[in-house]
C-alpha cells in the first residue's frame, strides 16, 4: 500500500501542484521532499489529514505534533488555509486529492473540495471517494450521502483517524510532546492503538444524550401532573354543578314565572285596576319587560368591562404582536395538517413507482443509482413541505389554546373596537329604564291603595314575594354564568397543559429505557477501558524496544518495560533500571522508538509521512533514524526535510533507498502572499557549511 499522488489546488501556498510517488520496489521506499522552513513542507502532511478526515483530523493535528487552534475550530483553519492568489483573485475552491494504491491495478482517489465567500469565509465542503481499477475511475460516492461514510472505507482499507498520528506526524513537534512526560505521552499511545479514543467518544456521545433525555424527561413532573390533574378534576366538576344549578334554575324560574302570572291575574280579579288608568296586570308585566330590559343593559355593560375594555388598556404594540402571532400560529397549524394529510401519499407514490416497467430503463439502474433516485424523491417530497412557509409562526407560543379557540380568539380580537359613545348609549339606557321602573312602581301602588278589605294587599304582597325571588334568581343565573365562562376557560388551558405534559410523560417513558441502556453501556466502557492496556503492553514494549535498540547509540539498554499506568522502564542487560539524561536527542529517539513500535503493534501496513524527521540531532543519532526509515523496505516513507536535516551527503548515504525527490521553491508574489513550486527529481544540491 502507498500513496501515489497527492494534489493541491489553492491549499496555502500551493496555487496548483501534483506529487506523483512510485511503488516501493527493489528497496527503494524513501520519497524525499527538500524545501527551506516556511516553504510548504507541513502544509503537505495538513493537506493529507484534510483531505482524509475533513473536520475530525483537527482533534488529531496536535497529538501529530501540528499546530491546530482548537479554541477556533474547524472553519478557522480552512480559512487560514485557502490560497491568498485564488482569494485575490475571486476564486471560491480549495481542493486536496489523495490516491493510495493497494496494488499496481487497484488505487482509491479522494476528493475533499471546500468552498468559501468572496471574502474568504468558508461555507461548505464536499468529500468523495473512488475506486479506481487499471487507471479507471468507477463512479465516485459522496461522504454522507446514501448511507456511505469516508470514515469507515478508511477504518477498513487505509489508517483510521485515531492512530493516524503513529504514521503521520513532526518529529521535531513529538520530541516536545516527548519533552513534556513520557507516561501521557505512552497513554496516548496505548490508547489510540486499543481504540481507547472511540471509546470515549462514544461514552461522551452517550453521556451527551442521556443529558439531552434527561433534561427532556427532567420537565416531566409526575407529581405536578397528577396535581394538574386533580385541578381539572375538580374544575369539572364545579362546571358540571354550576351547569346542573343553571338548569335547576331554570325550571324553578319558569315555575316562579307561573305563580307570578297566576298571582296578577287574581290581583286584576280582585279590582287591581280598571277606570281610565291601565290595569294592574298591564304595569306590572310592563315593570317585569322594563326590568328584563335593564338586566340585559347591565350584561352588555359587563361584557364590556370585563370583556373588551381591558384590551384597549394593553399598548397598541403589545396587542398587534398577540394578533401576528395568533395569525402565524394558525397559518403552521393549517400547514401542518395539510402536511399530515399528505404524508401517507408519499408511501402509495414510492410504492406506484416502484411497480412501473414501461418504459424500460436501457442499461437498468444499479442498486446504487436506484437508491439515489430514491433518495432524490424523498429530498424533493421533503422540500414540499420544509421549510415551512415564511408567515408561519417560528414558535408555538399559545399552545393552550386549540385551532378553534384561536380561531374565536382572532375573530374576537377583529370586533374589538369600542367607542365612548357605544358606553354613553348604554348607561343611558339603563338610566331611562330605572327611571321608568320607579314610575312604573309608583302608579302601582297608588293602585294598590285602593283595596277595601286587605284581599288585594296580601296577593300584591304575595306578587311581590314571587317577583323578589325570581329577580334574586335571575342575578345568581348571572353570577354562576360569570364563573361558568371563566371556569370553562381555565377547563380548556389546564386541560391543553395535562394532555401536553402527558403526552411527555408517555413519550417520555421509552427515553427513560433507552437511558438506563444506555448508562449500563456507559458503565461496561468505564470498566473495559482500564482492562484493554494490559493486553498490548508487553507486545508495544517489546515491539519499542527493538525500535529503540536500533535508534540508540548507547548499547548498554537491556528492554524497555511499559507499566499499566503507562510509566516506561529502561532496564540494563543486567535487568536493572537505568536512567539516562533527558536531553533532547534521547526524548526524540523515545517519541520516535514508541511512535514506529505503535505503528508496528497496530498491524497497519500504512506509508509513514514524517515532517522535520532528524530535528536537531546529532550525527550518530540522524544515521540511526536513516537507517530505520530504510530498514523495511515494502513501507513508503516519506520524509519532509529542510537543508540541515537531511543533506546532499546524508542524501548519498540513502541514496539506494530513494524513489522519488522534490525540491520545493518559495516565491514572494506580495501582499504577504507567497507561491510554492515542487520541482521534480531534484533536491538540495549541496550541504550548507
Amino acid at each position: 500500500m502507498w500513496v501515489s499522488k497527492i494534489e493541491l489546488v489553492c491549499f496555502k501556498s500551493y496555487q496548483r501542484q501534483e506529487f506523483e510517488f512510485p511503488e516501493p520496489t527493489n528497496g527503494r521506499n524513501v520519497i524525499l521532499i527538500g524545501g527551506m522552513n516556511g516553504y510548504g513542507k507541513t502544509s503537505i502532511l495538513e493537506a493529507l489529514y484534510l483531505c482524509l478526515y475533513g473536520k475530525d483530523a483537527i482533534a488529531h493535528l496536535a497529538r501529530a505534533g501540528l499546530k491546530a487552534d482548537d479554541s477556533r475550530g474547524y472553519p478557522t483553519f480552512l480559512e487560514k488555509a485557502f490560497n491568498g492568489e485564488a482569494l485575490r483573485d475571486g476564486r471560491d475552491t480549495m481542493l486536496v486529492r489523495v490516491v493510495i494504491n493497494k496494488t499496481k491495478t487497484k488505487a482509491v482517489e479522494i476528493t475533499r473540495k471546500w468552498y468559501f465567500r468572496s471574502n474568504g469565509a468558508w461555507t461548505d465542503e464536499e468529500a468523495t471517494f473512488r475506486d479506481v481499477i487499471r487507471g479507471v475511475p468507477e463512479i465516485p460516492k459522496s461522504d454522507g450521502k446514501n448511507g456511505f461514510h469516508l470514515s469507515d472505507i478508511l477504518d477498513e482499507i487505509f489508517v483510521p483517524a485515531h492512530i493516524a498520528p503513529f504514521f503521520f506526524f513532526d518529529g521535531e513537534e513529538v520530541k516536545k510532546l516527548a519533552d513534556q512526560g513520557r507516561v501521557e505521552q505512552v497513554k496516548q499511545g496505548l490508547e489510540g492503538l486499543l481504540g481507547v479514543v472511540l471509546l470515549r467518544t462514544l461514552a461522551d456521545r452517550l453521556r451527551n444524550f442521556e443529558r439531552s433525555k434527561r433534561e427532556a424527561v427532567a420537565n416531566v413532573d409526575e407529581e405536578r401532573l397528577a396535581s394538574l390533574f386533580r385541578h381539572l378534576t375538580e374544575n369539572e366538576r364545579l362546571s358540571a354543578d354550576l351547569r346542573k344549578r343553571g338548569a335547576d334554575a331554570k325550571e324553578t324560574r319558569d315555575r316562579l314565572e307561573g305563580e307570578f302570572q297566576s298571582l296578577l291575574e287574581r290581583v286584576t280579579s280582585a279590582g287591581g285596576g280598571g277606570g281610565d288608568t291601565a290595569t294592574y296586570k298591564d304595569l306590572v308585566e310592563e315593570r317585569e319587560q322594563v326590568r328584563n330590559r335593564f338586566r340585559e343593559s347591565q350584561r352588555k355593560l359587563e361584557e364590556i368591562l370585563a370583556g373588551r375594555l381591558p384590551f384597549h388598556l394593553v399598548s397598541k404594540e403589545v396587542m398587534t404582536a398577540f394578533q401576528n402571532q395568533l395569525e402565524a400560529e394558525c397559518r403552521y397549524f393549517q400547514w401542518d395538517a395539510e402536511k399530515r394529510a399528505l404524508q401517507p401519499r408519499q408511501l402509495e407514490f414510492e410504492s406506484a413507482y416502484a411497480e412501473q416497467t414501461s418504459p424500460e430503463i436501457e442499461p437498468a439502474l444499479s442498486a446504487e443509482q436506484f437508491a439515489a433516485i430514491k433518495a432524490r424523491m424523498n429530498a424533493a417530497w421533503a422540500r414540499l413541505f420544509y421549510p415551512p412557509p415564511d408567515d408561519c409562526a417560528d414558535e408555538v407560543v399559545y399552545s393552550y389554546l386549540a385551532g378553534s379557540e384561536r380561531d374565536k380568539t382572532l375573530s374576537f380580537l377583529q370586533n374589538l373596537s369600542l367607542g365612548h359613545q357605544e358606553i354613553q348609549e348604554i348607561l343611558n339606557e339603563q338610566s331611562q329604564q330605572s327611571a321608568r321602573i320607579d314610575d312604573l312602581g309608583r302608579r302601582i301602588s297608588r293602585l294598590e291603595g285602593i283595596d277595601r278589605d286587605g284581599t288585594l294587599a296580601t296577593l300584591t304582597r304575595e306578587l311581590k314575594a314571587v317577583q323578589d325571588k325570581i329577580t334574586q334568581l335571575d342575578d345568581e343565573w348571572r353570577g354562576d354564568e360569570r364563573k361558568l365562562i371563566a371556569l370553562e376557560s381555565q377547563i380548556s388551558s389546564q386541560r391543553a397543559e395535562y394532555e401536553r405534559e402527558r403526552k411527555k410523560l408517555d413519550d417520555s417513558s421509552p427515553a427513560r429505557s433507552i437511558m438506563q441502556k444506555s448508562e449500563r453501556v456507559r458503565r461496561v466502557l468505564d470498566d473495559v477501558v482500564p482492562a484493554l492496556f494490559p493486553l498490548k503492553v508487553k507486545e508495544l514494549a517489546a515491539a519499542m524496544t527493538q525500535v529503540y535498540k536500533q535508534l540508540a547509540h548507547k548499547d548498554q539498554v537491556g528492554r524497555i518495560e511499559i507499566k499499566d499506568d503507562g510509566s516506561t522502564v529502561i532496564l540494563g542487560k543486567s535487568g536493572k533500571s537505568i536512567t539516562f539524561d533527558r536531553s533532547a536527542g534521547e526524548n526524540q529517539i523515545f517519541a520516535t522508538a514508541l511512535i514506529a513500535a505503535l505503528a508496528k503493534v497496530s498491524g497497519v501496513k500504512a506509508p509513514l509521512v514524517v515532517d522535520t524527521p532528524l530535528g536537531r540531532l546529532d550525527s550518530r543519532h540522524r544515521h540511526n533514524i536513516l537507517q530505520f526509515w530504510t530498514s523495511e523496505k515494502t513501507r513508503q516513507v516519506i520524509l519532509l526535510s529542510q537543508d540541515e536535516e537531511i543533506d546532499a551527503e546524508f542524501k548519498k548515504r540513502i541514496s539506494l533507498s530513494i524513489s522519488k525527490t522534490y525540491l520545493l521553491d518559495h516565491l514572494d508574489v506580495g501582499d504577504g502572499i507567497g507561491r510554492t513550486t515542487a520541482h521534480e527529481d531534484a533536491y538540495f544540491m549541496e550541504a550548507r557549511s
